[in-house]
């Protein structure tokens, strides 16, 4: 899930924007190594996922921005299983990729590999903790980096694995320490439970560029409805999640 999508809308969706933020001490942190999530109902899946745009305020036209394909691979048994989530999509700016690796377990990221190819942009992650080495390659450059942090960190495209695996009760908040993989660096963003209307569970994901709302399926913790409208622009996106053949 990268940061370099900026829609033509200025709708930010999950693979946008330039953000970062210092960590926030009125939640609790979601540490990468703590044993919080449920991750149990995680299993072999694969959608598409279709984002629907308004630019603004007014604009009562929607337009497919981004078409993704989301397959979610586990592999292995016990605390050995890892779970690769591989993103294929389409913007106006051409193709996208991105694999991530993470542990089953507890979601802590291991590795991951992003492309835009009509950009000629690469970029590669490995975790260990709160220690993230990336290597970007930009047409013929490479750069190599390595950053820690005090927390271990998850990767931004995880947000939707995590929100799947929350500890869900009415009024529970955290923060998530997310690595953006755009801007190469941490952000503390708010997750909140704020009800659990007809079935479903509707989690709030707030940073200082959106507000998301998620719409989770109690009985399978699967997402059925996403929202987000831009803080700046007031723009507005949802997606409609659609189960693709096996």
């Amino acid at each position: 899930m990268s940061r370099a999508l900026v829609l033509a809308t200025s709708v930010i969706l999950a693979l946008t924007s330039c953000r970062t933020a210092g960590p926030a001490a009125v939640y609790p942190a979601i540490d990468a190594g703590a044993r919080l999530l449920i991750t149990n109902q995680l299993s072999n899946d694969t959608h598409t996922e279709r984002t629907l745009s308004r630019a603004a305020p007014g604009d009562t036209t929607e337009r497919e921005s981004v078409v993704t394909r989301i397959d979610e691979i586990i592999q292995g048994l016990g605390a050995a299983a890892t779970l690769t989530r591989v993103s294929t999509g389409h913007y106006a700016g051409g193709d996208y990729y991105d694999t991530l690796v993470v542990r089953r377990a507890d979601l802590r990221p291991i590795r991951e590999h992003m492309a835009y190819p009509q950009r000629r942009l690469e970029k590669r992650f490995d975790y260990q903790g709160g220690t993230v080495h990336q290597t970007t390659t930009l047409r013929d450059s490479a750069q190599s980096f390595e950053r820690s942090y005090p927390t271990q960190v998850f990767g931004f495209a995880e947000v939707e694995l995590l929100l799947r695996s929350l500890p869900y009760r009415p009024g529970y908040t955290a923060i998530l320490p997310l690595y953006s993989e755009g801007d190469d660096a941490i952000e503390y963003d708010s997750v909140a439970v704020t009800g659990a209307p007809n079935g479903r569970w509707t989690v709030r994901f707030a940073d200082p560029a959106i507000i998301a709302t998620y719409g989770i399926d109690q009985a399978a913790r699967r997402i059925v409805s996403y929202e987000v409208v831009n803080r700046r622009t007031n723009g507005r996106a949802r997606k409609l999640y659609i189960p693709n053949s096996r």
